[in-house]
C-alpha cells in the first residue's frame, strides 16, 4: 500500500508539472496557426491580384451574433468599370477567408511591443527611411496591387490605382494571444515578401 501512495504521489506530480506546459502550448499553438492561416490567405490576396489585374485588399470582419473574427480577401462583387469588393464591409461568397480563435486578436500597432526591433528587422537597409503601414487600421489593409507588389489604393482622376508607382509600400499587422499575452507579427516587404515573427524576450523572430 505505501508503495502505491508512493507512486501515485510521484504520477501527480509528474502531472502537475506537465499540465501548465501542455496548456501554454495549446495556446502558442493557436498563436502561430491563426498566423500561418492569415500568411496564406494574404498569399491568397497577392496571386490573385496578379491573375485578375487588379488590386484586392483583406479585410477583418466580426459576426455581431456570435462574434466570429474573419479575415478575408475583399474580391466579389466585381464591377465591370473595375471596382471590386465592398470596401471591407461585408464578406461575400466566395471572397476566400479564415477564422480566428476566439482568444486571437488583432491588435493596432501603438499596443505592439518593441516595433522598433521588428522595423530594423523587416527593412534592414531603409535610405528612405520607409515607416511600415499598419494594416490594423480600418482605413490602411494590407492591399496588393496587379503587379503582385503591396501598394496603398490612390484616388486620381477617372478612378483609383495601386501599383507600384505609387512608392514603395510595406505593411505590418500584429495578433496577440489574449490568454497568454503572447504576440506575432505578419508583415510584407515592398518586394512583396510576406513573414510571420513573434515576440519573445524582448525581441522579434521570424518563423
Amino acid at each position: 500500500m505505501m508503495e502505491l501512495l508512493v507512486v501515485a504521489s510521484i504520477m501527480l506530480l509528474v502531472v502537475s508539472l506537465a499540465v501548465p506546459n501542455l496548456i501554454q502550448s495549446v495556446h502558442t499553438a493557436r498563436l502561430k496557426g491563426a498566423g500561418s492561416d492569415f500568411s496564406g490567405l494574404l498569399q491568397v490576396a497577392r496571386i490573385r491580384a496578379v491573375r485578375d489585374d487588379r488590386y484586392y485588399s483583406v479585410y477583418l470582419i466580426t459576426n455581431n451574433n456570435n462574434g466570429l473574427q474573419q479575415m478575408y480577401v475583399d474580391i466579389y462583387p466585381q464591377n465591370v468599370n473595375g471596382a471590386s469588393g465592398s470596401g471591407g464591409t461585408a464578406l461575400n461568397f466566395p471572397d476566400p477567408s479564415i477564422s480566428l480563435a476566439s482568444e486571437i486578436r488583432r491588435q493596432a500597432q501603438a499596443a505592439a511591443p518593441n516595433v522598433a526591433n521588428l522595423a530594423q528587422q523587416l527593412l534592414p537597409t531603409n535610405p528612405n527611411n520607409l515607416v511600415p503601414t499598419d494594416a490594423g487600421a480600418a482605413a490602411t489593409p494590407f492591399t496588393f496591387g496587379p503587379e503582385g507588389l503591396p501598394c496603398k489604393p490612390l484616388v486620381i482622376a477617372g478612378g483609383t490605382v495601386c501599383n507600384s508607382r505609387g512608392g514603395a509600400v510595406a505593411y505590418w499587422t500584429f495578433l496577440q494571444n489574449n490568454v497568454t499575452g503572447a504576440w506575432e507579427a505578419l508583415t510584407v516587404t515592398p518586394a512583396g515578401r510576406i513573414q510571420q515573427w513573434y515576440y519573445s524576450n524582448g525581441a522579434w523572430s521570424a518563423i
